[in-house]
């Protein structure tokens, strides 16, 4: 892909989740960012482990960072056609901007060789900018392209020194790969800002999904081909809320359902993960946007014609929102005692994970409302279990949830006395 960038100078930081081990999850603090380093080093060469791809590493650590708003000038573009989108900046920053494209391949949009410098005031950065400046952004290849954009206080080094595959692009040379290594200082810096708390969060991120049609023929979602990278239907589970009925429970007296803070909605987008088009996912029920169900069996064909061409993001995340209402109602109902936005935010996304019914019926809601919160981390832990298999999306997100619960603190220890847990499954309970 090309880019236009304009005069407008930026500020970028980039951020991604750093995966959490299950030893370093129970420590009471997150190890310092070296010793992370030096740790994940030593365990590679010890038996290297396959990384996730780049699309997954980048959308997760976007995701994770938060805070900016990337927008398309449209929905969709042609192969070839000069796309057009706008960055809102909050700060004052250092800025940065990824491509992934539907083959996997990471390249450094913004800043590149012809504008180096990325540092940026607050306001609305633009592609292209006034005036328009080469190199020029343009749709390809035909498919899904993620693009995401990173914000920082201080400068990322992200830019390789040398050319070829992993320096610039064969395509063009104006823009260079993304490197591993600068993938792993992405995700660290994401994985502190979720943790931590926003006034002080290192990292802001943000993503959209440029949807690239080939130059002639149909042009909507369900002609695209699925991203490699992305997935598959195969790993996708139905949310918990979604497989049981409508449960009546009354908010408090008086009460109005409390808005789930954005980070919450970000933890719930990125652990369901956002597909455009109709799949089958693994409970063989079929599913669009962030895990909403179409229907309870496998997709036929006989969907609505609306969601057979496929839906945008805004879409997606209104159906989310609807259906995170009883989630919202879940927890508002049945916890009795005060929680923080990162407490409630947590439990939101757990409800909508495993269902209502398996909250109101846990031990975890026992503690909760007992006031036993440095229990919480070794109860969220033991929901990890499907159909009686250990998941590791499910650990990933217990992680996430366990970071929020205990959003800018020390997560504590196992309280000393509490023997192993047993693991949990999530469409059991227990």
């Amino acid at each position: 892909m090309r880019s236009v960038v304009g005069r407008e100078a930026l500020t970028g930081a980039i951020g991604a989740f750093l995966l959490l081990s299950a030893d370093a999850a129970r420590a009471q603090e997150p190890p310092p960012v070296a010793a992370v380093a030096a740790a994940e080093t030593a365990a590679a060469a010890a038996a290297p482990l396959p990384r996730q791809p780049f699309r997954r590493s980048i959308e997760d650590a976007a995701n994770l960072a938060g805070g900016l708003a990337v927008r398309l000038g449209r929905a969709t573009y042609r192969e070839g056609e000069p796309v057009t989108l706008s960055i809102d900046v909050p700060r004052a920053g250092h800025l940065n901007l990824v491509s992934v494209g539907p083959d996997d391949v990471a390249t450094l949009i913004f800043p590149n060789r012809q504008q180096t410098d990325n540092r940026v005031a607050a306001g609305t950065f633009r592609i292209p900018g006034e005036p328009p400046q080469s190199p020029e952004l343009l749709a390809k290849p035909a498919g899904v392209t993620l693009l995401a954009a990173f914000l920082s206080q201080e400068p990322l080094d992200l830019q390789p020194s040398g050319s070829g595959p992993d320096g610039a692009s064969a395509a063009d040379d104006a823009f260079a790969r993304l490197l591993p290594a600068a993938r792993t200082q992405i995700e660290k810096l994401a994985a502190r800002s979720f943790t931590g708390l926003p006034r002080t969060a290192p990292l802001q991120g943000g993503v959209s999904y440029l949807l690239v049609c080939a130059p002639a023929g149909t042009c909507d979602v369900a002609s695209l081909a699925p991203a490699t990278g992305s997935p598959p239907p195969a790993e996708r589970l139905t949310p918990g809320l979604l497989l049981e009925g409508e449960i009546d429970l009354a908010l408090p007296k008086g009460a109005w359902l409390r808005r789930i803070p954005e980070k919450g909605q970000r933890l719930t987008r990125l652990s369901e993960g956002f597909v455009p088009r109709l799949y089958t996912n693994a409970d063989n029920h079929c599913s669009i946007g962030y895990g909403h169900v179409v229907r309870q069996e496998a997709c036929s064909g006989a969907e609505p014609a609306a969601l057979r061409r496929g839906i945008s993001e805004a879409q997606a995340e209104a159906m989310l929102a609807e259906n995170l209402r009883r989630a919202q109602r879940a927890v508002m109902s049945l916890v009795k005692t005060q929680l923080s936005d990162g407490q409630y935010a947590a439990l939101c996304d757990f409800t909508y994970n495993v269902g209502a019914t398996k909250l109101q019926n846990s031990t975890l809601l026992k503690l909760i409302n007992a006031g036993e919160h440095d229990r919480v981390p070794a109860e969220l832990r033991r929901w990890t279990l499907v159909m009686g298999k250990e998941h590791r999306g499910l650990k990933l997100r217990r992680e996430r949830q366990i970071g929020l619960y205990f959003e800018g603190q020390p997560v504590p220890r196992t309280p000393p006395g509490d023997g192993p847990a047993t693991a949990i499954d999530i469409r059991v309970g227990g």
